[in-house]
C-alpha cells in the first residue's frame, strides 16, 4: 500500500492557471497605468509584472507535464516570441492613442495568436494534451505583459532610443528562460505547482534585477526608475529565495554527499 495521491486529485488541489492568467492580466494593466501616471513608481509595476512570469511558468508546466518532454525549451521560446513580437511592434507606432490602450492591445492580440497556434497543436498536430489552446494563449498573453511593462520602464513612458532597441535580444531570452525554466529546473511532472511557481517567482525578480542594471547602465534611460527596479528587484529575490529553499527542504527527502571525496560529512 503506497501514500500516493492520484494525478485527477493533485490537479483538483492546484490552482488553475487561467485564474493565474487572469491575475497576471489584472496587475500588468494596473502596473502598466501606474508607469504612465508616474515613472517614479516603476518598482511598484515591476512588482505587479512578476505574477505574469508566474502564469506563463504555470502554462509551461501544464503542457509539459503530459509528454512534451524536450519540448519545454520549444514551447517557452515559441510562446514568449509570440508575446514578444507583438510588444515589440508597438515601440515603432507613435500613436497616443495606441500607447493608452497598449496593454488591452498587446493583451487581446498575444491571446487571440497563442491560441491560435495552440488550436493548431490540438487539431493539425494532433498532441492530444489537454487544454492545448489554453495554455498556449496563457504563456503568449503573459509573456506580452512582462515585456510591455519592462520595456515602459526602460523607455520611461515610450520614448524609444537606438541604445534602447539593442536590449530587445535581453528581454526577449531573459524573459522566455524564466517562463521555461521554472518546469526544467524542478522534478517534472511529480513536482508541487506551488514550489514550481515559487521558482517562478524568484526567477521572475532575478531576470528584473537584471532589467534593472540595464536601465541604470543605458544611455538615456530614466535612472531612477531603473534603480527603484533594481532595488526592490533585489529584496524580492533575497525574499522568495528563501521562501523557495524552505519549501525545498521540507519536500527534499535526503540530501546527501555524492562527489569526490568519498565520505563527507553534509
Amino acid at each position: 500500500m503506497t501514500d500516493e495521491i492520484p494525478a485527477e486529485e493533485v490537479e483538483k488541489k492546484e490552482i488553475p492557471n487561467i485564474k493565474l492568467y487572469i491575475v497576471a492580466m489584472i496587475t500588468g494593466i494596473i502596473g502598466y497605468y501606474i508607469l504612465l501616471a508616474n515613472p517614479n513608481l516603476a518598482f511598484i509595476s515591476i512588482i505587479l509584472a512578476w505574477p505574469a512570469i508566474v502564469a506563463g511558468a504555470g502554462g509551461v508546466e501544464h503542457l509539459c507535464r503530459y509528454g512534451l518532454g524536450t519540448g519545454t525549451s520549444s514551447i517557452g521560446y515559441w510562446g514568449t516570441a509570440v508575446g514578444a513580437t507583438v510588444v515589440f511592434a508597438t515601440i515603432f507606432i507613435s500613436s497616443q492613442v495606441f500607447n493608452l490602450y497598449s496593454p488591452f492591445i498587446v493583451i487581446i492580440v498575444g491571446t487571440i495568436i497563442g491560441y491560435i497556434v495552440g488550436l493548431c497543436a490540438e487539431r493539425i498536430i494532433n498532441m492530444k494534451i489537454p487544454q492545448q489552446a489554453q495554455q498556449s494563449f496563457i504563456i503568449t498573453g503573459s509573456a506580452a505583459i512582462f515585456i510591455l511593462i519592462v520595456l515602459e520602464v526602460l523607455s520611461s513612458g515610450g520614448v524609444a532610443t537606438t541604445e534602447l532597441y539593442y536590449t530587445f535580444p535581453v528581454i526577449y531570452i531573459g524573459t522566455a528562460l524564466v517562463i521555461l525554466h521554472p518546469y526544467n529546473g524542478s522534478l517534472g511532472a511529480g513536482e508541487k505547482q506551488s514550489r514550481t511557481l515559487l521558482l517562478a517567482l524568484c526567477e521572475a525578480s532575478l531576470i528584473t534585477t537584471l532589467f534593472g542594471i540595464i536601465g541604470v547602465l543605458l544611455p538615456n534611460a530614466p535612472f531612477i526608475p531603473a534603480l527603484g527596479v533594481l532595488i526592490i528587484s533585489l529584496i524580492g529575490l533575497v525574499v522568495f529565495v528563501r521562501w523557495w529553499w524552505k519549501l525545498t527542504k521540507r519536500d527534499t527527502y535526503d540530501v546527501v554527499w555524492s562527489g569526490y571525496p568519498a565520505g563527507v560529512e553534509h
